[in-house]
């Protein structure tokens, strides 16, 4: 079930292009500079690269039989219907626990997207290996997938660290729902500058009437945290609910606050769920922009 293939997966550019357009704007020395706008765009992208894999690894989980999920096999091939490992030489292999069952599977799947790269619809291109390893199904109640890299790029930044995401839903009854824990997180770009992060998000997947109107939604607890490449710290935290829906490249509604080097304070606010209008807050100054 592709959840965040549909909600996550989008682009910070038409945010960025919006908050640089407010750096341009102003005179004033504690305003929103350049390195600014450069980091928090940065910051969204790796989180969204980060998204990717969870995604991918709930695809990945939610591909192989019930055969092929039970203990005692050997490893073996198997074909995700995915634009994202749709390339020749992209071998996806899993391989059982002894102890797997076809009610509680556990094991790894490892994806190898070689080393030519495997480009999809929307022209993202990833290289070397994501290895999860699962226990229960993706939606049962308590279950985890934990993703780790081997020399793993997307669009040439290299990822590391160990993410862990649990399925902590009450139930099957009720809308599915993630803790995600990111530790050691690396992002190394094609200059040679390294960022770090460390995050602990939760969400929720809100079904809506149809498809076109299902949600997903980053519960205001969650926070991030780590280095830019120019060596500034940062932190983030949300101060409301964070919304995103289909056709919508950044959230349409909620507020995420940044904290650079322990002083200077960046809030964005979403607005109302129109997919246009946001308003940036840097000491006490306020700008709304409209993006197109």
């Amino acid at each position: 079930m592709k959840i965040a293939n549909h909600l996550t997966r989008f682009s910070s550019s038409g945010l960025m292009a919006a908050v640089l357009l407010m750096a341009s704007c102003q005179d004033d020395e504690k305003r929103l500079t350049v390195q600014d706008t450069q980091d928090i765009s940065e910051e969204a992208l790796t989180d969204s690269y980060y998204q990717d894999m969870d995604d991918m690894g709930s695809v990945a989980i939610g591909t192989p039989s019930d055969t092929e999920l039970s203990g005692g096999r050997k490893a073996s091939t198997i074909v995700i219907d995915d634009d994202r490992f749709d390339c020749n030489g992209v071998v996806v292999t899993i391989d059982p626990d002894e102890t797997s069952t076809v009610d509680i599977p556990k094991g790894t799947i490892t994806v190898d997207f070689g080393t030519l790269g495997c480009a999809d619809a929307k022209g993202n291109v990833r290289k070397g290996k994501i290895i999860f390893a699962y226990y229960k199904r993706r939606f049962q109640p308590g279950s985890t997938v934990v993703a780790t890299t081997e020399n793993y790029y997307i669009n040439g930044i290299k990822l590391e660290g160990v993410r862990t995401s649990t399925n902590i839903t009450g139930s099957t009854e009720e809308a599915p729902k993630f803790n995600v824990v990111l530790t050691d997180g690396k992002a190394t770009f094609t200059d040679g500058t390294v960022a770090t992060r460390e995050s602990d998000i939760t969400w929720s997947w809100e079904r809506g009437a149809s498809a076109s109107l299902d949600k997903l939604v980053i519960d205001k607890v969650s926070t991030a945290s780590g280095t830019t490449r120019g060596g500034r710290t940062y932190e983030v935290s949300l101060t409301e609910d964070l919304v995103y829906n289909r056709g919508c490249f950044f959230a349409v509604d909620g507020v995420k606050r940044y904290i650079i080097d322990g002083s200077k304070e960046i809030v964005i606010d979403y607005g109302v769920g129109d997919c246009k209008t946001i308003s940036v807050t840097v000491n006490g100054i306020t700008r709304s922009l409209t993006v197109n």
